[in-house]
């Protein structure tokens, strides 16, 4: 088995073949969509084109406050007509006065007004049929609502028929009058429903598909802060939201005038450039500090001029930030097809040529904002929701990729760990036998200490014993020393087997040692004195306890077999933190020349040694000719100390 690839070969190559195909789907909705953009982009110019008037066309202005049209001052214009051109800098009211006559006798027609900016009222032939809610600050933004009105045949007069239309606005932003068609009712409507769905309805879709698009990656973003990309396409959303809202509002909310509104309206056109320009870097996974920081702080002096400049220099700052705003859409554009055709992959570039067929409908959009073409039909807002969508599509894609990469790294990781942890259980199974091994063996050698220190005395003493006295012992005796071995053969098995604290104190458990020894040694004449204090209440583990008493038997042999000593002196003492063992004897002492390593010596001396490491004791052997010491230092746990008597 390839442990490289987990995955079967046909796995393999399922999941290439649908990377690929998602691939192939992606490329044929991205060109399916760049065929739709220039096919939008050649036909909505062809359906701004509108039949001219029948008629004449005067306009006149006035103030703010004119309820009636003037008497003098008309000046014959030409439908679309932007009132600036007649009189620069004018900012309140112009009135519009549109004349035409009918042959025979009239039939009811369809009145379709493709705009006008911003707010304003319609009568014909007298008779007023629509007026704007506001026609004063807070002014109506009516701006980009296609109108349609119904001339009764009752209302219209054989021969000259006159349209009266007052129009408020204001000369910074293309005040003007759009064209104007009279003909058959349900022709006028059908061309004013077409417009108001490419001017209104598309707009609100897209307010809706971009708001939707920017809160889910925002939410990605705030769940995967590394991804820089989801958080500036989130951010480039939310200011389209608030320049698009600019196309569908008619009121200056939350504002009490236009010029705040449009203020911030461009404030938030060139943040959302601002954005675009982060997301396209970091899409590409480039990073550029010092330019970045460059293009922020020029956002940022423009955003407070907009705001601080004087109402009557808004329109030259207006058309700076437009401007401005097109040089970084162009210089974004180029730098996204350039990174993409030189280092990125076939979805990037494709979505750099949407990018590029965005930026050339900005262009369009520029030279109409800045009346280099006399037009009021805005392209950006038709065709970013292609770009918007496009974008997120692809974010989409790379973020499904991303995670399938993920997703076959983890089963790549479990089939690992799954062999791992094969392996582990084959070397921990083996490990567990070698340490059972070890701990049977351990038993062993316990069970041989046990036997060698507790047994085998008094089985060397009974056999002393027996050797030095010439008589025959007396049954009594004899069977009293088959009982002491027999009860010593009992203590290694109950300490043996015994699992817990507090069985037996440790007084309990020295009592027939100490009867035992003390019967050995007044035998053989030799005297024993036990000096015991405070060990009725000391419990010790079972296990120490079997090590201090061993160490003790093993010491009392010793002094018993090999020191020839008349006199043998034990002290076992419970100390604040310790236990204190004690055996000294008045004997001939070890060999000066090995005091521990004598062949007599050796077995029970590194017997005492291992055990009193066991215990993580101190233990040491001092010898000299007349007296020979062996002193057991055990520290206490901190249970026992803590009740341990003063010193």
């Amino acid at each position: 088995m390839d442990h490289r690839h987990p995955y079967p070969a046909y796995l393999r190559q399922t999941g290439g073949e649908l990377a690929h195909a998602g691939l192939a789907a992606c490329t044929r909705a991205w060109l399916a969509a760049l065929i739709w953009l220039a096919a939008l982009c050649l036909a909505l110019p062809a359906q701004a084109q509108s039949t001219p008037w029948p008629g004449t066309a005067e306009a006149a202005r006035a103030d703010w406050d004119a309820q009636q049209p003037p008497d003098s001052g008309w000046l014959p214009v030409k439908l679309p007509n932007d009132w600036n051109q007649q009189w620069p800098g004018h900012s309140g009211v112009v009135w519009y006065r549109l004349r035409w006559d009918i042959a025979g006798q009239p039939q009811t027609q369809g009145l379709y007004i493709h705009y006008l900016m911003h707010a304003g009222v319609i009568a014909v032939n007298g008779v007023e049929l629509q007026r704007d809610p506001q026609l004063t600050e807070p002014m109506t933004r009516a701006w980009n609502t296609p109108r349609y009105l119904v001339l009764p045949a009752p209302l219209l007069h054989s021969g000259s028929n006159e349209l009266l239309i007052r129009v408020s606005g204001y000369y910074a932003y293309q005040p003007a009058l759009g064209p104007i068609e009279i003909g058959a009712p349900e022709l006028m409507r059908t061309a004013q429903q077409d417009s108001y769905l490419v001017r209104q309805n598309l707009n609100w879709l897209h307010l809706g598909v971009g708001a939707t698009l920017g809160c889910f990656f925002l939410v990605l973003w705030l769940m995967r802060r590394q991804e820089a990309a989801y958080g500036w396409y989130a951010a480039r959303q939310a200011a389209w939201v608030g320049f698009t809202v600019n196309f569908v509002s008619n009121t200056p909310w939350p504002f009490n005038n236009i010029n705040s509104y449009s203020a911030v309206v461009s404030i938030a056109y060139v943040l959302y450039h601002g954005c675009n320009a982060m997301f396209v870097l970091r899409f590409m996974g480039r990073r550029w500090p010092r330019r970045e920081a460059a293009m922020w702080l020029s956002i940022a002096a423009l955003a407070a001029a907009t705001l601080l400049v004087p109402d009557a220099q808004l329109r030259a700052m207006r058309t700076v930030m437009a401007w401005a705003s097109s040089a970084l859409l162009f210089t974004t554009a180029g730098v996204f097809v350039g990174l993409a055709w030189r280092h990125g992959n076939q979805a990037q570039r494709l979505l750099s040529l949407t990018a590029l067929a965005s930026a050339l409908a900005m262009a369009h959009d520029l030279l109409v904002f800045t009346r280099i073409v006399d037009d009021n039909f805005y392209l950006a807002t038709y065709t970013e929701p292609l770009a918007t969508v496009g974008i997120a599509l692809t974010l989409a894609w790379t973020f499904v990729s991303n995670t399938r990469r993920i997703e076959r790294f983890n089963d790549e990781m479990q089939h690992h760990v799954a062999e791992a942890r094969a392996e582990l259980t084959e070397s921990l199974s083996g490990r567990h036998e070698l340490e059972l091994l070890q701990a049977r063996l351990g038993e062993r050698v316990n069970i041989a200490h046990d036997l060698h220190d507790g047994l085998g005395g008094m089985l060397i003493g009974n056999i002393t014993t027996l050797e030095r006295t010439r008589s025959t012992l007396p049954p009594d005796q004899v069977l009293g020393m088959l009982r002491g071995m027999r009860d010593d053969l009992r203590l290694v098995i109950d300490l043996a087997s015994a699992q817990h604290y507090g069985e037996l104190s440790l007084a309990e458990l020295l009592a027939p040692m100490r009867h035992r020894m003390s019967q050995l040694f007044e035998l053989h004449d030799i005297a024993l004195h036990w000096q015991l204090s405070h060990i009725d209440q000391l419990h010790l583990a079972t296990s120490a306890s079997l090590e201090v008493l061993r160490i003790l038997q093993e010491a009392l042999t010793n002094a018993f077999k090999h020191s020839h000593a008349t006199r043998v002196d034990v002290v076992l003492a419970r100390e604040p933190r310790q236990l204190l063992l004690q055996v000294q004897d008045n004997g001939a002492g070890l060999p000066a020349s090995n005091n521990t390593r004598s062949p007599t010596h050796g077995t029970g001396l590194r017997s005492m040694q291992a055990r009193a490491q066991r215990l993580g004791a101190h233990w040491s052997l001092a010898s000299q000719a007349g007296r020979t010491t062996v002193l057991l230092q055990v520290p206490l746990p901190a249970g026992s100390a803590a009740d341990a008597p003063a010193a």
